[in-house]
């Protein structure tokens, strides 16, 4: 798992993913090269050049000339800007750099036309959830409850419409199409991480077509990457590890890493992740420990209805790590990783006084572990975020947004935000400057 190429482009603002990660979602028929940047329509008739559109060349030229180019990308100038760790500066010191950085780029160390070493795909949202944060672009249960009331209600009012997420006409040729991509001129082989979202994973026959890809052509350098909300049936879910394993010990494939999506831990994660069976995650988490060929990680969405709950789930994590068996059959295990993001939508919390969140953060900051660099590299992400919402001020007309669109989810799903988020409801102008 080495290499000899290291990322070459050293300007104040280049980012090792604008050159190594595509996400391509095949919902819509866009790509993307991070999961904060603007996503750019791919040509059906071009699909092999998904990862070098003219708007992804733009943006590698910009950072090559030392330019911020937009799109997105203004997150990490803003948490740098604010003396915190950004996306950026973590990836640029992972020691595997070299093994993520495109083959280009060993020879033409300026090389803006490249070929991917992280693939990233949605194929559709059929999904049995209907997280507060998303939406009917990830989740076919919002979709179904929007048609159900005849009414499309949204958490990020700058989103596109169902219609343009769900309606990619073109989906089965570029499903096609990329397949095709992947197995000409043996580019499977550059792929070192393969990550499949939904919706939801376990659900999709992709993940079963997926499967097969990789068993038919093998890279026993592969990451394979399943984001899952893990509220699946026992069954179904234990079948599918199966598979993979025997991918794994049939040298197919290196390991699985399995991310599991969840924000906190308690009765209000089950409001904020609507549809969740909290005692099945806890199972299906469960069964995965002390499986040396599994690498763990916890992916928790940090938003103003998560942080409290928060700490009670790193106290999950740290009992579930101390259970991990360190050595099983010479495969070393790994620690389990939890890696945050924060929600840009109605529930942003920067639209908050930081002094309301100042003492969850503290809490977090002194639960979270460092002993390994994955770790440390987690809680300087996360004490960016801290010190970014320490310098907010409460906006009160987007925080009654929040108010307002809950109360809609209320309303459809007969619940009551105000008994998980009592500390919401309140006036919050005293808290502008």
């Amino acid at each position: 798992m080495s290499g000899n190429k290291v990322f070459p482009i050293r300007s104040d603002t280049a980012c090792l993913l604008k050159w190594s990660w595509s996400t391509v979602f095949f919902n819509s028929g866009t790509s993307a090269s991070c999961h904060r940047t603007k996503k750019y329509p791919i040509d059906p008739d071009n699909f092999d050049q998904f990862h070098n559109l003219p708007d992804k060349i733009r943006d590698r030229n910009a950072m090559i000339r030392g330019e911020w180019p937009g799109n997105g990308c203004e997150y990490c100038r803003n948490t740098e800007a604010a003396g915190g760790q950004s996306d950026r500066l973590v990836h640029l010191s992972q020691e595997n750099q070299a093994w993520i950085t495109p083959p280009e780029l060993a020879n033409h160390h300026t090389a803006v036309e490249v070929t991917p070493t992280i693939l990233e795909v949605y194929f559709k949202n059929t999904c049995n959830m209907a997280c507060v944060y998303c939406g009917a672009h990830f989740s076919s249960l919002w979709a179904a409850e929007n048609n159900r009331f005849k009414e499309t209600i949204t958490i990020n009012p700058d989103s596109f419409s169902v219609q343009h997420h769900q309606h990619n006409t073109n989906y089965d040729k570029m499903v096609s199409d990329f397949w095709r991509y992947l197995a000409a001129n043996d580019r499977y082989k550059t792929i070192k991480r393969y990550h499949i979202l939904g919706g939801e994973p376990f659900l999709l026959d992709e993940l079963d077509d997926s499967i097969e890809f990789w068993k038919t052509h093998p890279n026993p350098d592969l990451i394979f990457e399943v984001i899952t909300n893990l509220n699946i049936p026992t069954a179904r879910f234990q079948s599918y590890i199966k598979k993979i394993e025997k991918l794994i010990f049939n040298n197919k494939i290196w390991k699985l890493q399995l991310t599991a999506s969840l924000d906190g831990w308690g009765n209000s994660q089950t409001y904020v992740r609507y549809g969740l069976d909290l005692d099945l995650w806890q199972e299906n988490f469960e069964f995965l420990l002390n499986k040396p060929w599994i690498s763990l990680s916890i992916n928790s969405v940090v938003s103003a209805i998560t942080v409290k709950s928060l700490p009670s789930l790193i106290e999950k994590i740290i009992y579930w790590n101390s259970k991990q068996q360190l050595s099983i059959n010479n495969r070393a295990s790994e620690p389990i990783i939890q890696h945050f993001g924060v929600s840009r939508h109605k529930d942003h919390i920067y639209n908050f006084d930081g002094q309301i969140f100042n003492e969850d953060f503290k809490k977090i900051l002194e639960l979270m572990p460092e002993e390994t660099k994955v770790q440390r590299d987690q809680k300087s992400i996360m004490s960016g975020i801290a010190l970014k919402s320490l310098q907010s001020k409460s906006n009160t007309d987007h925080i009654n947004d929040l108010k307002q669109y809950l109360d809609q989810i209320d309303r459809r799903r007969r619940t009551n935000w105000r008994e998980h988020f009592p500390w919401l409801d309140q006036d919050f102008s005293s808290y502008e400057t």
